[in-house]
C-alpha cells in the first residue's frame, strides 16, 4: 500500500527505513543523505520533508523523500529512492517516483525538481517518466514547464533581492544544488569540503553535507545569499594542524567583490582562534579564484600535487 509522511517520523518507522536502505543498496550510513537526524525533524523549521513508502504488515518496500526549503519552494530535491531485492521488478520505484513529481508540481509554486543517480538502468527510468540529465554531472532535472537546467537558471539568478552574508546552515540545503551545478564548468574545487566540480558529481542532497560536517572537523563556512536563499558564494574553512588554517570556497565570479567580502568574513572568525598560519591551496586552472587571493594580499609560496579522486592536479598554496 501506498503512504506518504510528512517528518518527523517514529523511531520505528526510522529503524525500518534504515533496514531498507542498508540491506538493499546504501550499504551503511554514510551513503544516506536524509540521516536519523533530519528523520526525527531536527530541520522541521527551515525544510518540508515527505517521505513516500510502499508498506506491508508495517515492512517497507519501497521508499523515496522529497525535501523543500520552507522560504523558497520553488524547487526541490528527490532522493533515497530505494526498494528491496525481493520486490524489485513491480515498477514500485517507478510509481513512487511519478507520484511524488504530480504531487509537488501541483502547487502553483513549483518549477523544479532534481535527483543524482549514478545507476544507468535508473537514468534511464527517470528519463522516462520526464527527467533530463544535466550536461557534464550526474544529476538529473525534471522541469513543470519542461525547461531545460540553463533555462532554469536564467530565471532563478535574476534575483534583485538584496544580500545577505551569514554562517551556513539548513536553509542552504536545497540552494546549495543549483548553486554548485551553475559552477560545474569553472575548475573549482573545495578542498575542506571534498567538492570536487573538475569531475562529473553526483551529489544532489549530500551537497549540503559536504559542509555541515566541517562543523565536526573544527571547521566552518559562510555564503552570500539573498532572503530567499538563493547562493553567490560559498567561504569555507579548516584548521589542519597546530592552529594552521586552510580556507577555500566555491565562487560565482560575476559576484567577485561580495565573495571578497566574505572571505573576509571568514578570516575574522580565524583570526578569534589565534591561529598561526591561514593559507589556501588553489587549483592551478581556477585563475579567478586566484586572482581573488591575490587582491586580498594572499602571496604565493609554492606548487605541489594533489590526489583528487583519483587524479593527480597541480594546485597554488598562497599563505596570508
Amino acid at each position: 500500500m501506498l503512504k506518504t509522511y510528512t517528518i518527523p517520523i517514529t523511531t520505528k518507522q526510522i529503524t525500518s527505513l534504515y533496514y531498507l536502505w542498508i540491506n538493499n543498496g546504501f550499504e551503511n550510513e554514510k551513503n544516506i543523505d536524509i540521516d536519523k537526524k533530519l528523520l526525527s525533524g531536527a530541520e522541521f523549521e527551515s525544510n518540508k520533508i515527505k517521505l513516500y513508502v510502499y508498506e506491508n504488515d508495517n515492512t517497507v518496500l519501497s521508499s523515496a523523500i522529497i525535501v523543500t526549503n520552507n522560504k523558497n519552494p520553488s524547487f526541490a530535491g528527490l532522493g533515497e529512492v530505494c526498494t528491496s531485492v525481493n520486490s524489485r521488478g513491480k515498477g514500485l520505484a517507478n510509481s513512487l517516483c511519478e507520484k511524488i513529481v504530480d504531487d509537488y508540481f501541483s502547487s502553483d509554486q513549483s518549477k523544479a525538481i532534481f535527483l543524482g543517480t549514478v545507476n544507468p538502468i535508473a537514468e534511464k527510468i527517470y528519463k522516462s517518466l520526464g527527467w533530463q540529465m544535466i550536461y557534464n554531472s550526474n544529476v538529473m532535472f525534471n522541469s513543470k514547464n519542461q525547461d531545460d537546467f540553463e533555462s532554469f537558471l536564467i530565471t532563478y539568478n535574476k534575483s534583485k533581492l538584496p544580500k545577505n552574508f551569514s554562517k551556513g546552515n539548513s536553509d542552504f540545503r536545497l540552494s546549495i544544488i543549483p548553486f554548485a551545478l551553475s559552477l560545474r564548468s569553472i575548475n573549482q574545487i573545495d578542498l575542506n569540503s571534498k567538492v570536487n566540480l573538475i569531475n562529473k558529481s553526483s551529489s544532489c542532497l549530500g551537497l549540503y553535507n559536504k559542509y555541515d560536517s566541517l562543523y565536526l572537523k573544527n571547521g566552518n563556512w559562510f555564503s552570500v545569499s539573498d532572503n530567499e536563499n538563493r547562493i553567490f558564494s560559498i567561504v569555507s574553512y579548516l584548521e589542519k594542524e597546530n592552529k594552521e588554517f586552510r580556507i577555500d570556497g566555491l565562487f560565482n565570479y560575476l559576484y567577485a567583490e561580495d565573495a571578497k567580502k566574505l572571505v573576509v568574513l571568514a578570516i575574522d572568525e580565524i583570526l578569534k582562534q589565534k591561529p598561526n598560519k591561514i593559507f589556501i591551496e588553489i587549483y592551478k586552472k581556477d585563475t579567478s579564484k586566484i586572482q581573488i587571493f591575490h587582491e586580498l594580499g594572499f602571496v604565493e609560496k609554492k606548487k605541489a600535487q594533489k590526489k583528487i579522486d583519483g587524479e593527480n592536479l597541480e594546485f597554488v598554496k598562497f599563505i596570508l
